[in-house]
């Protein structure tokens, strides 16, 4: 059991660079969180360690957050000459949803710090404990 709780911090120290790659922007940075959580519930398989609320729902609302914003952005029509959308009414929440998205991410990202310590503080706990403990 100690060998797949170091397996699943090894992934967790790999999955904190993909939701970095979320700050980018919803579309590109949400395939990132995607695989950042497809990592995540591989570390919860692996483990057996519950993610903290913090990640979770932070998560669940990030993602939520990015489908709200690439739905307007795709409704707010076509581009200007300079290169910005053409739509002025859609313009200031596409940027505060984008300002948003970036807060989301670093809470995640904090998140997965604390899952991280969690993961750690599991290698001392027998195998039994670290499986009935709820968060």
């Amino acid at each position: 059991m100690r060998t797949r709780r170091i397996i699943a911090i090894v992934l967790a120290f790999v999955s904190l660079p993909a939701v970095v790659l979320g700050l980018i922007d919803p579309l590109e940075g949400g395939i990132a969180l995607l695989v950042g959580i497809a990592l995540i519930g591989a570390v919860w398989a692996l483990s057996r360690v519950a993610p903290p609320k913090l990640l979770w729902i932070s998560l669940v609302a990030t993602v939520a957050l990015g489908a709200i914003t690439l739905g307007l952005a795709m409704v707010s029509g076509p581009e200007t000459e300079a290169g910005t959308v053409g739509n002025p009414v859609l313009d200031q929440p596409l940027v505060s949803l984008l300002w948003l998205w970036r807060a989301g991410i670093v809470v995640v990202l904090a998140g997965g710090i604390v899952y991280l310590v969690r993961l750690f503080r599991s290698l001392r706990e027998p195998a039994d404990a670290a499986t009935e403990r709820v968060p």
